[in-house]
């Protein structure tokens, strides 16, 4: 039958329309219907409701006595209308104003006319769809558009045709010429949007099953290619251990919604190619058969572009980006993999893009574009990122994807977020002298927009200068931060063996009030000027600050070693070892990747271990700078208050110090200023 409309792709369904109507009434119509199997037609619950004059809505099915008001005609045949009963119902259930559970009535006619026959129905990958008002008529084509989907429901956008769906085109099956099948029935249309709604195929192959109605068999592939294709994919499943085929079949079963479990590789293969995410669920069903595996995929391959996602893992993430997230997708995909240029010009479907994105290939092991792209809403996003991550984590996992690439696309990711929402920030290069109250030093304001280039330097001039004199270029560049409504504070950037100074205290004008240590109203934090292992402390930095990761105490430089050596998660140390040990463990965490170091300049011990336990809460990782201000400005008039003596290391690796023989403030020998 198939290759008899070879050369009309909607030949096959033109022999398949049926026409409602109600008995007696001529016309076109009140909708459309389609024959699925021998004896068999389908068409939408409110199509029957109208015609028997009920509530579009009713929710009960019509009685037999009813069903004798309504017929169908098939315009292959003619104008004749001929009597039907109702076999099935899925009665349409309103929710929040839309039909959640299905719209579906089947119908049992004499179809014996040899000029009727009935089509396959299932799911495909095919988006750009047809169909036809209620009569059938050549002239009424409509040009759909598969946008999303959405539970049992296509959302449908309108194609290139001139014509727009309307009420008559509800029952009308949409027909994927391409493959010969119907794989939706066109449902309801928005009266005041350009916007329509079909069920999909899954919900009408069950309706057919539930009511023991064997559907129309698939046609067969119309060229050798895609046969050949098939066979290898056949063959490759053939190598299965005993057993494992019929565990494949039915997890690709219960993944894709089927009613039925295929008995054999080809059953197989057929299930999984006749749905837009069969093959990622078929691959996602052999994980422990890495050959077979990749036999399929590769087979796959051939046959066009491979779906990254599974039915399940597509659902599921639709649910994590929630409603109206193409923008934000499309900008994070501009970010991530800027060298991309996407299909559609102007505003799409969530789903297009992300079909897009899933088509763009990937070298095994690399991070694939479209996890990358979702990294990015979830580095981009404040609330949400975590299920965002654990998604594609889960994703990437099954794909076999490196974990080094997916670290490294994860930490690319935060990085980008955190310059888009970057706040300003006072950096303070520092340089005293060992014997002299005198500095060198170069301070650089960094706005909003960029981390790179500073909105405005203070400078030594070349010159030592004393203390008076940093304090007031220090308090002309504090009057420039404070213009902003929000900053990150000031960052001191010192050179290992001077990270005791109490910069914090440093006074800066205060208006009427005299002057007021820098460290009262900003977070003060200390940096270095060089970078060590870089690579360890971005790591650290990544795995370590969650809410659970506990901050580590250091009472003995010796078993810090063997600790910070072993355990690589840890990213906060509270440093309360002697005084004559304090410049190594400084060392040692910094040398290890350590990228938060709080301690007492002036105690150690348990005592003060417990007092700086205090202030590390659970989520120290936004709340801490934050706590070490408050502690400073409860000791404003004195200094024996703990809160005089903090000190707070915080290497940060969103931004790393200028590298040494570059344009960049060190004064190290071989450096430039």
């Amino acid at each position: 039958m198939h290759r008899q409309h070879r050369d009309d792709p909607d030949g096959r369904v033109r022999q398949a329309w049926a026409t409602i109507h109600t008995r007696g009434v001529t016309g076109t119509g009140l909708g459309a219907g389609v024959i699925v199997a021998d004896g068999f037609l389908l068409t939408c619950a409110h199509v029957i409701n109208a015609a028997l004059g009920r509530d579009k809505m009713a929710p009960t099915a019509p009685t037999a006595a009813e069903m004798l008001r309504i017929a169908a005609s098939f315009p292959c045949l003619g104008s004749e209308q001929h009597p039907v009963e109702l076999a099935g119902w899925l009665a349409p259930k309103p929710c929040n104003g839309q039909w959640w559970d299905g719209d579906l009535a089947l119908l049992r006619a004499d179809l014996r006319d040899p000029a009727l026959s009935p089509v396959p129905v299932r799911e495909t990958p095919g988006r750009r769809l047809s169909t036809w008002y209620a009569h059938g008529a050549p002239r009424s084509l409509v040009d759909v558009y598969v946008q999303a989907t959405m539970g049992p429901w296509y959302i449908l956008d309108p194609g290139y045709a001139p014509l727009e769906i309307e009420p008559g085109h509800s029952g009308a099956p949409l027909w994927d010429r391409e493959r010969g099948c119907v794989t939706g029935l066109v449902v309801s249309t928005e009266p005041d949007r350009p916007r329509s709604y079909a069920i999909r195929a899954s919900r009408m192959v069950k309706l057919l099953h539930d009511a023991g109605v064997l559907p129309a068999a698939a046609a067969a592939p119309a060229d050798a290619r895609t046969r050949a294709r098939r066979r290898e994919m056949a063959d490759a499943l053939d190598a299965l251990p005993d057993g494992k085929l019929e565990r494949c079949a039915g997890r690709v079963g219960s993944a894709l919604g089927l009613s039925w479990t295929p008995d054999t590789g080809a059953e197989l293969v057929d299930a999984a190619l006749s749905h837009p995410r069969g093959v990622p669920a078929l691959l996602s069903a052999l994980t422990a058969f890495e050959a077979v595996a990749l036999r399929v995929r590769e087979a796959a391959a051939k046959l066009g572009p491979v779906r990254l996602l599974t039915q399940d893992e597509y659902d599921d993430l639709e649910d994590l980006l929630g409603p109206d997230p193409y923008q934000e997708v499309r900008a994070a995909a501009r970010r991530a993999v800027p060298h991309l240029s996407f299909a559609h010009a102007g505003q799409a479907g969530i789903g297009a893009l992300v079909e897009d994105l899933e088509d763009r290939a990937s070298e095994p092991g690399v991070v694939p574009p479209l996890i990358q792209v979702v990294e990015e809403v979830a580095a981009s996003r404040r609330d949400g990122g975590d299920l965002l991550r654990e998604w594609s984590q889960g994703v990437a996992t099954r794909l076999g994807v490196s974990p080094d690439a997916m670290a490294q696309c994860r930490w690319s990711a935060k990085s980008r977020a955190a310059a888009l929402t970057a706040q300003p920030v006072l950096r303070v290069w520092l340089w005293p002298q060992p014997d002299a109250d005198a500095f060198h030093y170069d301070i650089r304001l960094y706005d909003h927009d960029a981390h790179e280039e500073p909105a405005r330097t203070w400078t030594d001039g070349d010159a030592l200068r004393d203390r008076d004199e940093l304090c007031a270029a220090l308090s002309d560049a504090v009057d420039d931060l404070d213009q902003y409504e929000e900053s990150t504070g000031v960052e001191f950037l010192l050179e290992e063996g001077f990270f005791h100074l109490p910069v914090d205290r440093l006074p800066t004008r205060a208006g009427s009030l005299g002057t007021r240590p820098i460290g009262l109203d900003r977070a003060v934090v200390l940096r270095g000027q060089n970078v060590p292992r870089s690579g360890a402390r971005k790591a650290r930095w990544e795995r370590g600050r969650s809410t659970v990761a506990e901050p580590y105490v250091v009472h003995e430089l010796r078993a810090a070693d063997g600790t910070l050596s072993k355990r690589s998660e840890i990213a906060c140390v509270i440093a309360c070892c002697p005084p004559d040990q304090r410049d190594g463990t400084l060392a040692l965490c910094r040398h290890l990747g350590v990228p938060v170091v709080l301690w007492h300049r002036a105690a150690h011990g348990p005592d003060a271990a417990e007092q700086l336990r205090a202030v590390v809460h659970d989520d120290w990782p936004h709340s801490l700078r934050e706590q070490v201000r408050q502690r400073r400005a409860e000791a404003l008039h004195d200094s024996l208050h703990m809160g005089a003596h903090l000190a707070l290391l915080w290497e940060d690796p969103g931004w790393s110090p200028p590298r040494r023989r570059l344009a960049n403030p060190t004064r190290r020998e071989g450096g430039a200023a």
